[in-house]
């Protein structure tokens, strides 16, 4: 019968750990403990109602006979004994005892055909068996890279050192699309066994963004409206896509002829850095013809058709004194270059001779080699 208390209910009980001890035996076998969990008892009488418990006695008036604090162990002891032989417990036990010794020569005997056998295959398989012994040595650079993706991944070059009669597996080369961490598996291999290594491989962007324009050299007039955006035709990058809001880039001024370089930038988020260039020319600002000079005096006569003759008489007088003498085509000069320098310079070398008297009229005509100065 099977105690009605639990090993942690007797532990608050003021046993000794002795008697814990074979309280615990007993309820480890299921047996009903209570007959010798008692403080009355010593360990040595608990011990003799443990053994008649253990080999089957229950009868209540057999227990009752030796289960008494009052009866010392040695007593207890004859009377199990005594209890035993009654109940025929010892030939029990003798048959038992016998049982177990023919299991165990039958166990010996099958033992020794194993031996004989195993031995027997080891000796024919001697050979493939050593394999299983072999030490297969493979070593790695490293446990852990790193790679840019702009890298392909070369398995071979991070090997150290490895046994080159056995057969070696390593895993695929690739050009690894998305950063990340990635783990890779060398495997080297006899005919029986294998060992493994692993390789991280932290991988990285290293791949710049690609900025592509639709014209690399343009020409505009001096003083046009110039947007410079319009000119990206896409700016991508391997990880972040579309950058094309993203992109920088510097200003020119049109209103000042010149070659001018503007330099296309952007980075990605992985700090990578793209460009590009497009050359600007800024053609020269155009120089806008006068209307050709009148003579002063041809002015002044037909002002003064209606003055007095007096004054008409002075005004022609003054008019013969300031014609230029000889031939005013004499003075016709040409300025070379095409430029603002130059017309300046020939209108005021012409306003020179009117103002002086040597010519009464002149005309500026800019060509495409320069600026002609022609008198009359």
């Amino acid at each position: 019968m099977k105690s009605e208390h639990d090993y942690e209910y007797y532990s608050r009980i003021a046993f000794d750990p002795k008697q814990l001890q074979i309280i615990k035996d007993g309820l480890d076998l299921d047996l009903d403990v209570d007959w010798y969990a008692n403080t009355a008892f010593d360990y040595l009488q608990m011990e003799q109602i443990f053994l008649a418990l253990k080999a089957g006695i229950s009868d209540p008036d057999i227990l009752n006979m030796f289960c008494d604090p009052k009866i010392n162990y040695q007593s207890m002891e004859q009377l199990r004994i005594q209890a035993f032989k009654k109940l025929g417990i010892y030939e029990k036990a003798a048959e038992e005892v016998k049982k177990k010794r023919i299991i165990r020569i039958g166990i010996t005997f099958v033992v020794l055909a194993l031996i004989v056998t195993i031995g027997s295959l080891t000796y024919i398989n001697r050979k493939t068996i050593g394999y299983y012994f072999e030490n297969i040595n493979l070593e790695l650079k490293e446990e852990k890279i790193k790679l840019g993706m702009s890298k392909p991944f070369v398995a071979s070059e991070y090997i150290k050192k490895y046994d080159k009669e056995y057969k070696l597996t390593l895993p695929k080369e690739k050009q690894f699309d998305k950063p990340g961490t990635y783990t890779v598996t060398y495997k080297l291999s006899n005919k029986v066994k294998s060992i493994s290594k692993h390789l991280m491989i932290d991988v990285y962007d290293d791949v710049s963004p690609v900025i592509i324009l639709k014209e690399t050299s343009i020409t505009v007039d001096n003083g046009s409206k110039l947007n410079l955006k319009d000119y990206i035709e896409s700016a991508t990058d391997n990880v972040d896509g579309d950058l094309k809001e993203k992109v920088k880039y510097n200003s020119i001024d049109t209103n000042t002829a010149g070659n001018y370089t503007v330099d296309y930038e952007v980075d990605d988020n992985a700090g990578n850095h793209g460009t590009c260039s497009m050359s600007v020319l800024v053609k020269e600002k155009p120089v806008q013809q006068p209307a050709p000079a009148t003579s002063s005096q041809s002015q002044n006569t037909s002002d003064n058709k209606n003055s007095s003759s007096a004054n008409s008489s002075s005004n022609s007088s003054q008019s013969s004194a300031s014609k230029p003498k000889g031939n005013a085509s004499a003075y016709n000069k040409f300025f070379e270059g095409y430029s603002i320098d130059s017309y300046n310079a020939a209108c005021d070398y012409a306003d020179g001779l009117k103002n002086s008297g040597k010519i009464s009229g002149y005309s500026v005509t800019p060509t495409g080699e320069g600026v002609q100065v022609t008198c009359y």
